[in-house]
Protein backbone atom coordinates (compact mmCIF):
# COMPACT_ATOMS: atom_id res chain seq x y z
CA UNK A 1 0.00 0.00 0.00
CA UNK A 2 1.98 2.93 -1.38
CA UNK A 3 1.28 6.08 0.81
CA UNK A 4 0.89 9.59 -0.85
CA UNK A 5 -1.82 11.16 1.38
CA UNK A 6 -4.34 10.41 4.00
CA UNK A 7 -7.36 10.95 1.84
CA UNK A 8 -5.82 8.50 -1.11
CA UNK A 9 -5.08 5.84 1.50
CA UNK A 10 -8.53 6.34 3.22
CA UNK A 11 -9.84 5.84 0.04
CA UNK A 12 -8.22 2.90 -1.55
CA UNK A 13 -6.66 0.81 1.23
CA UNK A 14 -8.27 -2.17 2.36
CA UNK A 15 -10.58 -1.11 4.96
CA UNK A 16 -10.35 -3.96 6.94
CA UNK A 17 -6.41 -2.72 7.88
CA UNK A 18 -6.44 1.07 6.58
CA UNK A 19 -7.02 2.67 9.96
CA UNK A 20 -4.01 0.45 11.62
CA UNK A 21 -1.96 0.48 8.81
CA UNK A 22 -1.94 4.34 8.57
CA UNK A 23 -1.19 4.74 12.22
CA UNK A 24 1.46 2.53 11.91
CA UNK A 25 2.94 4.35 9.02
CA UNK A 26 2.65 8.05 10.40
CA UNK A 27 4.05 7.26 13.85
CA UNK A 28 7.38 5.46 12.58
CA UNK A 29 7.61 8.45 10.37
CA UNK A 30 9.75 10.23 13.58
CA UNK A 31 11.43 7.54 14.42
CA UNK A 32 12.66 6.97 10.79
CA UNK A 33 13.84 10.61 10.70
CA UNK A 34 15.55 10.39 14.00
CA UNK A 35 17.58 7.01 12.50
CA UNK A 36 18.36 8.94 9.66
CA UNK A 37 20.09 11.70 11.57
CA UNK A 38 22.21 9.59 13.56
CA UNK A 39 23.46 7.29 11.27
CA UNK A 40 24.15 10.23 8.72
CA UNK A 41 25.34 12.52 11.51
CA UNK A 42 27.52 9.54 12.61
CA UNK A 43 29.50 9.82 9.09
CA UNK A 44 29.88 13.57 9.60
CA UNK A 45 26.55 14.31 7.42
CA UNK A 46 24.70 17.09 8.86
CA UNK A 47 21.44 17.33 6.36
CA UNK A 48 18.91 19.89 6.35
CA UNK A 49 15.27 18.62 6.50
CA UNK A 50 14.53 19.08 2.68
CA UNK A 51 17.41 16.07 2.25
CA UNK A 52 16.30 14.02 5.07
CA UNK A 53 12.59 13.76 3.56
CA UNK A 54 14.36 13.17 0.09
CA UNK A 55 15.74 10.09 1.74
CA UNK A 56 12.85 8.72 3.22
CA UNK A 57 11.11 9.44 0.14
CA UNK A 58 7.73 7.60 -0.93
CA UNK A 59 6.75 5.15 1.94
CA UNK A 60 4.67 1.77 1.47
CA UNK A 61 3.49 -0.47 3.69
CA UNK A 62 3.31 -4.46 2.80
CA UNK A 63 1.33 -7.16 5.14
CA UNK A 64 3.13 -10.72 4.06
CA UNK A 65 1.53 -13.62 4.67
CA UNK A 66 3.43 -17.15 4.97
CA UNK A 67 1.44 -20.28 5.11
CA UNK A 68 2.52 -23.15 7.08
CA UNK A 69 4.40 -26.02 5.09
CA UNK A 70 4.47 -29.13 5.97
CA UNK A 71 8.43 -29.32 4.87
CA UNK A 72 10.00 -26.23 5.23
CA UNK A 73 12.73 -27.12 4.19
CA UNK A 74 12.30 -27.59 0.84
CA UNK A 75 11.35 -23.95 0.11
CA UNK A 76 11.54 -20.33 1.39
CA UNK A 77 9.05 -17.72 1.93
CA UNK A 78 10.85 -14.91 0.50
CA UNK A 79 14.69 -15.73 -1.07
CA UNK A 80 17.76 -14.49 -0.22
CA UNK A 81 17.89 -10.58 -1.11
CA UNK A 82 18.36 -6.64 0.01
CA UNK A 83 16.10 -4.42 -0.24
CA UNK A 84 16.32 -1.56 -2.39
CA UNK A 85 15.50 1.27 -0.36
CA UNK A 86 16.57 3.33 2.19
CA UNK A 87 15.45 2.01 5.64
CA UNK A 88 13.24 -0.98 5.98
CA UNK A 89 10.78 -0.62 9.13
CA UNK A 90 9.51 -4.17 10.16
CA UNK A 91 7.01 -5.67 12.67
CA UNK A 92 7.50 -9.15 12.90
CA UNK A 93 4.69 -11.40 14.81
CA UNK A 94 5.76 -14.10 17.40
CA UNK A 95 6.72 -16.86 14.87
CA UNK A 96 10.45 -15.97 13.22
CA UNK A 97 11.45 -16.85 10.72
CA UNK A 98 13.65 -13.62 9.26
CA UNK A 99 17.58 -14.59 8.84
CA UNK A 100 20.38 -12.04 8.07
CA UNK A 101 23.35 -12.87 6.43
CA UNK A 102 26.55 -11.63 8.68
CA UNK A 103 29.51 -10.11 5.92
CA UNK A 104 32.44 -11.64 6.03
CA UNK A 105 34.06 -8.05 6.89
CA UNK A 106 32.48 -8.17 10.07
CA UNK A 107 34.14 -9.00 12.95
CA UNK A 108 32.32 -11.37 14.29
CA UNK A 109 32.55 -15.74 14.69
CA UNK A 110 29.25 -16.14 12.83
CA UNK A 111 30.43 -14.48 10.14
CA UNK A 112 29.26 -15.62 6.81
CA UNK A 113 26.63 -17.86 7.97
CA UNK A 114 22.90 -17.00 8.34
CA UNK A 115 21.41 -16.10 11.74
CA UNK A 116 18.22 -15.49 12.61
CA UNK A 117 16.64 -12.68 13.96
CA UNK A 118 14.24 -13.58 16.61
CA UNK A 119 10.92 -11.66 17.25
CA UNK A 120 11.32 -9.09 20.45
CA UNK A 121 7.65 -8.23 22.13
CA UNK A 122 7.14 -4.93 21.13
CA UNK A 123 10.57 -4.46 19.27
CA UNK A 124 10.38 -3.46 15.36
CA UNK A 125 13.92 -5.26 13.25
CA UNK A 126 15.10 -2.33 10.74
CA UNK A 127 16.79 -3.19 7.89
CA UNK A 128 19.65 -0.90 6.27
CA UNK A 129 18.62 -0.73 2.26
CA UNK A 130 20.88 -0.43 -0.66
CA UNK A 131 20.23 3.44 -1.28
CA UNK A 132 21.54 3.72 2.53
CA UNK A 133 24.72 1.97 1.39
CA UNK A 134 25.32 3.84 -1.54
CA UNK A 135 25.12 6.96 0.70
CA UNK A 136 27.10 6.21 2.92
CA UNK A 137 29.91 5.03 0.26
CA UNK A 138 29.64 1.73 1.52
CA UNK A 139 30.48 2.27 5.14
CA UNK A 140 26.61 0.94 5.82
CA UNK A 141 26.09 -2.69 4.45
CA UNK A 142 22.35 -3.30 3.16
CA UNK A 143 21.32 -6.27 5.10
CA UNK A 144 20.96 -9.22 2.93
CA UNK A 145 18.11 -11.56 4.19
CA UNK A 146 15.86 -14.21 4.06
CA UNK A 147 12.30 -15.86 5.20
CA UNK A 148 12.01 -19.41 5.99
CA UNK A 149 8.52 -21.14 6.83
CA UNK A 150 7.53 -23.05 9.81
CA UNK A 151 6.06 -26.41 9.57
CA UNK A 152 3.59 -25.45 12.87
CA UNK A 153 2.28 -21.80 12.07
CA UNK A 154 1.68 -19.22 9.52
CA UNK A 155 4.15 -16.29 9.87
CA UNK A 156 2.87 -12.16 9.66
CA UNK A 157 4.90 -9.61 9.04
CA UNK A 158 4.30 -5.99 8.39
CA UNK A 159 7.26 -3.96 6.91
CA UNK A 160 7.13 -0.16 5.84
CA UNK A 161 9.53 0.72 3.07
CA UNK A 162 10.70 4.36 2.95
CA UNK A 163 11.55 4.38 -0.79
CA UNK A 164 13.07 7.69 -2.72
CA UNK A 165 11.54 9.40 -5.48
CA UNK A 166 12.18 7.67 -8.95
CA UNK A 167 14.11 11.43 -9.94
CA UNK A 168 16.22 11.50 -7.28
CA UNK A 169 19.70 11.34 -8.59
CA UNK A 170 21.96 8.87 -6.21
CA UNK A 171 25.15 9.70 -5.19
CA UNK A 172 27.58 9.13 -2.29
CA UNK A 173 27.44 11.83 0.10
CA UNK A 174 30.27 14.23 -0.67
CA UNK A 175 31.16 14.87 2.96
CA UNK A 176 31.65 10.86 3.10
CA UNK A 177 33.62 10.56 -0.30
CA UNK A 178 35.97 13.09 1.23
CA UNK A 179 36.97 10.97 4.59
CA UNK A 180 37.26 8.35 2.28
CA UNK A 181 39.21 9.60 -0.39
CA UNK A 182 37.22 8.08 -3.66
CA UNK A 183 33.82 7.61 -4.00
CA UNK A 184 32.82 3.89 -4.92
CA UNK A 185 29.33 4.22 -6.27
CA UNK A 186 28.51 6.13 -9.47
CA UNK A 187 26.10 8.58 -9.64
CA UNK A 188 22.54 7.18 -11.07
CA UNK A 189 18.86 8.23 -11.08
CA UNK A 190 17.06 5.99 -8.42
CA UNK A 191 14.63 4.80 -11.63
CA UNK A 192 17.32 3.54 -12.86
CA UNK A 193 17.98 1.23 -10.43
CA UNK A 194 14.71 -0.10 -10.02
CA UNK A 195 14.35 -0.45 -13.75
CA UNK A 196 17.19 -2.75 -12.94
CA UNK A 197 16.15 -4.63 -9.71
CA UNK A 198 12.97 -5.41 -11.04
CA UNK A 199 14.45 -6.31 -14.71
CA UNK A 200 16.63 -8.32 -14.57
CA UNK A 201 16.34 -11.69 -12.09
CA UNK A 202 18.75 -10.62 -9.18
CA UNK A 203 20.13 -13.19 -6.02
CA UNK A 204 21.69 -12.03 -2.40
CA UNK A 205 22.85 -8.44 -3.34
CA UNK A 206 23.80 -8.75 -7.06
CA UNK A 207 21.61 -5.65 -7.71
CA UNK A 208 24.03 -2.94 -6.46
CA UNK A 209 26.71 -4.23 -8.66
CA UNK A 210 24.37 -1.82 -11.26
CA UNK A 211 25.93 1.06 -8.70
CA UNK A 212 29.59 0.08 -8.63
CA UNK A 213 32.34 2.44 -9.84
CA UNK A 214 35.03 0.54 -12.32
CA UNK A 215 37.56 1.18 -9.81
CA UNK A 216 34.71 -0.20 -6.91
Amino acid sequence: MAYTNDDEALQQWPVECRDVALQYLKTSHEMVRKLLEALLGNLGAELDDSKIDAFIGKKMVNMNFYLTCPNPELTIGVRRHSDMDTLTILLQDGIGGLYIKIPQDVNMEQKGEWVEIPPISGALAINIGDMLQIWSNGRYKSAEHIVRTTSTKSRVSIPIFTRTQPTQKIVPLPQVVEKDGAAHCKEFLFSDYMNNFFGNAHHSKKSIEFAKTNSA
